[in-house]
């Protein structure tokens, strides 16, 4: 089974706060992109977010430019379903992070709480 294939087998045979890594609240990530000291127009990124709640956090905390990238678009089905309209000004991109092509020098924070420990080929980890 490939990557992709195998996330979205997760997120289509499970609910997403009861796998492993499920936090009902990123609050260490909130607050280590809270004191970078950005304003709340900074442009933020979360790979690897995708069923994530980290998302609802920084529009609750006021930031208003933000994407999230998976390799599951159920993953982020579920994030979006969860926020409803309050989603509707993030951007939500399905892509490999090994292969997505992200406009440069775009996103002033990069959020990434696991993506890169699952980046065990040497090619994939230099990409």
């Amino acid at each position: 089974m490939d990557n992709r294939a195998h996330w979205e087998n997760v997120y289509q045979t499970k609910p997403a706060d009861t796998v492993s890594w499920f936090q009902a609240h990123a609050e260490h990530s909130l607050a280590l992109i809270q004191s970078i000291g950005c304003d709340k127009s900074a442009s933020i990124i979360d790979v690897g977010g995708g069923a994530s709640t980290l998302v609802d956090d920084l529009l609750t905390a006021g930031y208003g430019k933000l994407s999230v990238l998976d390799l599951s678009s159920e993953a982020l089905s579920v994030a979006r379903q969860r926020l409803g309209i309050k989603g509707n000004p993030v951007e939500w991109i399905v892509g490999d992070i090994c292969q997505v092509d992200l406009p440069a020098q775009a996103y002033d924070i990069w959020h990434d709480r696991a993506v890169f420990h699952f980046l065990t080929d040497p090619a994939d980890r230099r990409a």
